[in-house]
């Protein structure tokens, strides 16, 4: 079932609940009819002399990741021989994957415009959480980068040989068998994936994993000049470029609750889970666990095989190849929410919808048994009662607002 050829049947089988049953089962029909599967492309930008050279080094000599795609790419600004020179084995293996762009790719912070996600309190005027500097927020000016970054896989084509493109940050966790499942019987026509449930300017389709078909990009190749003569480059990154881009140009949207496209730990902030087997978001969204295409971040090659081995997916190495795998990639990168604190809020929401329903339950429960048992007491004990009773909940939302902080 590894095998690339194989009829690989068992991805779909580990997507549950919300997930359209009939669509598993076209997938199921066409893979057993043609005796192939959709097919995944997927390409990053790599950075010279940062972690992200030796985590690819990492998933190159496992063949984990974006190396368990059918085709992929590799874009940087100097050679496979120069950005791999600590790892001459795998400079050899991909020296055909690495593509140069004549490009600085350090790119600076700047900030974005004022936002407003109606699921974060900290961007809303009339919520008491508002605090004016958390209705903006700073992001990576990137899009000259990827402008040329897409530039050059459109020269490559390689992207023409398979039914979907994605391109990837590295430090996610992409699941290709498990994605090439989920994509099963989907319409051949001009496509993309959101992939976020939350976002303060209204931009769904978030960097991690950014999926499109085939007639999609071969539409954003075409009309590419539209986008970069009438949207603001260095208004936001690339994720939202290309959102906005995209929908200019009439590549249609997937929403986000079609395909579990993405879990980002920096999206569900406080809330979030930091694993990747089944789990579920939002109770009040989802009924069930849900399963991922791609998980998001993680930063060392520890962290990452972890997530990797939790998606219960085979292809799992073992146990002294992962830690040969480790020991060459480095330490990698000290995971930090601290830049995010827009999403915190998310946190406050989810207890928002459980919590106070509980304690407001259970609050009048107690004062009717109160009431049923103790009516022979005094007015001034059912007063001291529900006195304790408003202080409690006082003491409750402080805490709430304490842990935002």
């Amino acid at each position: 079932a590894g095998s690339k050829q194989s009829l690989t049947l068992w991805p779909v089988f580990t997507v549950e609940g919300d997930f359209p049953m009939w669509r598993l089962i076209l997938s199921m029909l066409a893979t057993l009819v043609t005796g192939q599967k959709v097919s995944l492309y997927c390409f990053t930008c790599a950075t010279p002399d940062t972690y992200e050279v030796g985590m690819i080094a990492g998933m190159a000599k496992l063949g984990l990741g974006m190396f368990e795609c059918d085709g992929y790419d590799i874009i940087s600004n100097v050679s496979a021989d120069v950005l791999f020179k600590d790892y001459p084995e795998v400079a050899a293996k991909l020296k055909d994957h690495v593509h140069v762009i004549d490009m600085n790719l350090y790119v600076k912070k700047v900030k974005g415009p004022v936002g407003h996600d109606i699921s974060s309190p900290a961007t809303d005027p009339n919520s008491p959480l508002y605090q004016g500097k958390d209705a903006t927020m700073e992001h990576l000016a990137n899009t000259p980068v990827f402008k040329e970054v897409w530039s050059k896989i459109f020269k490559l084509g390689n992207f023409g040989k398979y039914d979907y493109t994605a391109k990837l940050d590295i430090d996610a966790v992409i699941v290709p068998a498990r994605l090439s499942g989920m994509l099963g019987g989907r319409p051949d026509t001009a496509e993309y994936f959101q992939n976020a449930y939350h976002d303060m300017y209204g931009n769904f389709l978030h960097g991690p994993i950014e999926l499109i078909s085939k007639k999609g990009v071969y539409a954003f190749r075409d009309a590419r000049h539209i986008c970069f003569d009438k949207i603001d480059q260095m208004a936001f990154g690339e994720d939202f470029f290309a959102k906005q881009c995209w929908d200019m140009i009439q590549i249609h949207p997937v929403p986000t609750m079609e395909i579990r496209l993405l879990y980002d730990d920096y999206e569900w902030g406080l809330s979030a889970k930091h694993r990747c087997d089944a789990l579920n978001p939002d109770p009040m969204v989802f009924k069930t666990q849900q399963y991922f295409g791609v998980y998001h971040p993680r930063k060392s090659m520890t962290t990452w095989l972890q997530c990797r081995e939790q998606t219960g997916v085979p292809g799992i190495p073992s146990k002294a190849e992962m830690k040969a795998a480790i020991k060459l990639a480095g330490p990698g990168k000290p995971y930090d929410m601290k830049p995010l604190k827009k999403y915190e809020e998310i946190a406050l929401v989810l207890q928002h919808h459980s919590v106070p329903v509980i304690f407001c339950a259970a609050g009048l429960l107690t004062m009717a048994f109160a009431v049923l048992v103790s009516k022979h007491r005094i007015r001034s004990n059912r007063a001291i009662m529900a006195t304790a009773g408003l202080e409690a909940g006082h003491s409750m939302e402080d805490g709430l607002v304490a842990e935002i902080e």
